[in-house]
């Protein structure tokens, strides 16, 4: 008898120029339209986002981006890894790609490309999905866990996937073990000794500045012009966005809702990526007035 369970699609591999610089995005189609992009961290990868977009390709048309210097997108000059940047690439892909209105839904980096899209941009901004990221960091020490604190050095190389895989999990030891494999096997170039190292550029690092000549941008001012529908998710264990943050972001942000994800750290979405799913598909069906 033949299985009936439905097939998800596999998302087709897209490239858009800009500059010169070759911009990788995984795209799923679906049969629905109100399209979601999706913006990954600092050192990650489009393929973070493939639990989720399996589950809601067939209501959106899903774009997962590969940042400058991430995955197969290509590596830009050291100095070239700026907010700016970052900004300007996301408007590339959404003009290459024909959208002219999206929600944005991003992790870290991703988020804070996506609050000054969208304050730059407010028309173009239908929603606003910010993944364990503010407009700025806690008081107090240097924030250590910016990143995912996982695809970084050390240790630089490694013998196999399955190594790797081990490393990341005696970290990540709340995320489902699919979770890991899925991100290493996608995260991974081979290096000419035959061992292998994370795809992203080693020259990337903390909270990207401004690019020569521009201004600094106050996020905190960029995130109270913010008009659209906007849901912020922290993890419970976040060293990111604290309780007092996620508060003042509901207060100055026109539209803003806060949920802290339990069991999860700064990875929400691999560590509970259901609880992530069911989050944000409950704020786009609720903003779209549609039973969740």
């Amino acid at each position: 008898m033949p299985d009936s369970t439905p097939t998800v699609p596999l998302p087709a591999s897209r490239f858009v120029l800009r500059n010169g610089l070759s911009l990788h995005h995984l795209e799923w189609s679906g049969n629905g339209a109100d399209p979601l992009v999706m913006l990954h961290g600092i050192r990650l990868h489009s393929h973070c986002w493939s639990h989720f977009s399996r589950a809601y390709s067939g209501r959106h048309r899903i774009l997962a981006l590969d940042a400058r210097g991430h995955g197969e997108s290509e590596w830009g000059a050291p100095e070239d890894y700026r907010l700016h940047d970052f900004n300007e690439d996301l408007a590339s892909v959404m003009d290459g790609s024909g959208l002219r209105e999206a929600t944005l839904i991003g992790h870290s980096l991703g988020g804070r490309t996506a609050m000054l899209y969208a304050h730059l941009h407010p028309e173009r901004v239908k929603r606003l999905v910010l993944v364990d990221i503010g407009p700025s960091l806690p008081d107090g020490p240097q924030v250590k866990d910016f990143s995912r604190m996982t695809e970084t050095p050390p240790p630089k190389d490694f013998a196999s996937h399955e190594e790797a895989t081990e490393y990341l999990a005696a970290i990540l030891h709340r995320a489902p073990r699919e979770m890991i494999e899925e991100s290493v096997r996608h995260g991974m170039r081979e290096t000419e000794g035959g061992r292998f190292t994370w795809k992203y550029d080693p020259a990337l690092g903390g909270p990207p500045l401004p690019r020569a000549g521009k201004p600094e941008w106050d996020l905190w001012e960029v995130a109270a012009s913010i008009r659209c529908p906007t849901l912020l998710l922290y993890g419970e264990h976040s060293q990111v966005v604290t309780d007092e943050i996620a508060e003042r972001m509901v207060r100055e942000m026109p539209d803003c809702r806060a949920e802290r994800i339990p069991e999860a750290g700064h990875a929400l979405f691999t560590e509970q990526p259901e609880a992530f799913a069911r989050s944000v598909g409950k704020f786009l069906a609720d903003d779209a007035g549609e039973s969740a």
